[in-house]
């Protein structure tokens, strides 16, 4: 029965790609850039009862053409993106922050409106765009640019990604581990000693503000592969994978294996499919985090989308090969500084993503930069200093104090490091506002975002 429904499903996503009535939209950002929060509110916007006045840029909605959305059947063997579970957080008291990711899942959303097409409104009442949303840990998409190197590449990748400042220290026990190991002792105790140690090390990494390109993702997050002897893998020092040993030949092996079995299947199950995709960043965290955190924030988003494949489809290509003809840049947190300074915050992400946004475009995928929040935490407006007028924001932090301040000014240009060796950012971390389910989920920019996502298919 669950491989007729399996079927049912990809004959009516086979036939919906046909008219062009199907969407498969890859939520894409790493850890703690707001995927959770982003999909939940981008799935309350589209089928939530409530009359949606407050997405005035969101054109369906504002020609009154939108008759609704729905949650759609999900085949059985696929993960689901828990959403009820995540409005549930946001009703809390005091409101929380949905848990991130651990695990890859999905929603289909069916969303019906009324055409702008004459003659396709006198043939049917109404029309339907069938959406899929897929998200995943935002750890593992840091494995993609592993496909691109051998073991030994990435070896040396990994121990230049370590001499960085910000991670130096931290990496100095393993690398004395690796250099009192025996090159010729392929044993099952030794092997899974060292990798615990390097397990340890990518843990402490992932507490570090800034040290995002910790691979492989699934030591940290493993999914299905929980101790998989694939997992048994770690990067010998450069100068010991000129020697050409035993215990070489043994990581080299697990790191084919692990690109093979784990991350090109990843691939080919969640990313070649996208039609169209959405880059959450948290410039904000990576301001607060220093120099060697932005620049790292930089390298890693480069490397991440060189793995997608840009440009607009044809038919052909979009029953069987679909490249992502549009792609939102979205600087995630808006709600973190006051209202004037989005403009800088967009600016400062088309600094970050210079190299991406021109090859994206030269592929001739539609690109857009924005600074968003998805679900708005918090509130905006003047206090007095001086007899005048001062923007400010209120909300609530992380500890539950109640706030009213100024956050600071956003670079509008990559900063240098002589900028942080003179100030340092301080944007802090804040809860979401309280919210029930009978009012509108708070946003900055939501409609822009659904407008530029979904707006030419509900026409």
């Amino acid at each position: 029965m669950d491989l007729l429904k399996k079927l049912k499903h990809q004959g009516r996503e086979l036939s919906h790609r046909a008219l062009d009535s199907h969407v498969r939209l890859g939520v894409t950002g790493l850890s703690g850039a707001g995927k959770t929060a982003f999909i939940t509110s981008f799935v309350h916007q589209l089928t939530s009862g409530v009359k949606n006045t407050h997405l005035p840029f969101f054109d369906v909605m504002r020609e009154e053409r939108y008759l609704g959305g729905r949650l759609a059947k999900q085949i059985l063997q696929i993960p689901r993106f828990p959403y009820e579970q995540n409005l549930q957080y946001l009703q809390k008291s005091p409101p929380m922050w949905p848990p991130s990711t651990t695990s890859w899942g999905q929603l289909n959303l069916t969303l019906r409106y009324k055409s702008t097409s004459a003659l396709r409104s006198y043939v049917q009442r109404y029309s339907e765009l069938d959406v899929d949303i897929v998200d995943y840990p935002g750890e593992w998409l840091l494995d993609l640019p592993m496909l691109d190197m051998d073991y030994r590449a990435w070896c040396e990748f990994s121990w230049q990604l370590f001499e960085k400042k910000h991670r130096f220290e931290h990496a100095l026990d393993f690398k004395k581990s690796l250099e009192n190991a025996d090159l010729a002792d392929t044993s099952e105790l030794t092997i899974s000693e060292l990798t615990k140690a390097y397990k340890d090390l990518l843990a402490n990494y992932h507490l570090i503000a800034g040290a995002y390109l910790n691979q492989p993702s699934r030591l940290l997050v493993p999914g299905s592969f929980d101790g998989s002897p694939m997992l048994q893998l770690f990067p010998l020092l450069p100068s010991q994978c000129t020697q050409n040993s035993a215990l070489f030949t043994k990581l080299e092996q697990h790191y084919n294996s692990y690109c093979k079995h784990v991350i090109k299947p990843f691939y080919q199950e969640h990313f070649s499919k996208l039609d169209r995709q959405v880059i959450l960043v948290d410039c904000l965290s990576a301001l607060n985090a220093g120099f060697e955190a932005l620049t790292e924030l930089q390298q890693a988003l480069r490397l991440i989308l060189q793995s997608f494949h840009y440009g607009e489809s044809s038919l052909v290509a979009r029953l069987f090969k679909p490249k992502i003809s549009k792609v939102l840049f979205a600087a995630t947190k808006a709600c973190h500084v006051t209202p004037e300074q989005h403009k800088s915050l967009t600016l400062l992400l088309q600094q970050l993503l210079h190299q991406p946004l021109k090859q994206s475009q030269y592929q001739a995928a539609t690109t857009e930069a924005m600074s968003i929040s998805a679900i708005k935490a918090s509130k905006s407006g003047y206090v007095q200093v001086d007899n005048l007028p001062q923007p400010c924001i209120s909300g609530l932090t992380l500890d539950n104090k109640n706030m009213t301040y100024f956050p600071g000014d956003v670079p509008s240009v990559m900063p240098d490091e002589a900028l942080f060796a003179k100030h340092a950012f301080s944007f802090l971390a804040l809860s979401p506002q309280t919210w029930r389910d009978t009012s509108d989920l708070p946003h900055i920019r939501m409609d822009h975002a659904l407008q530029f996502l979904l707006g030419d298919k509900l026409r």
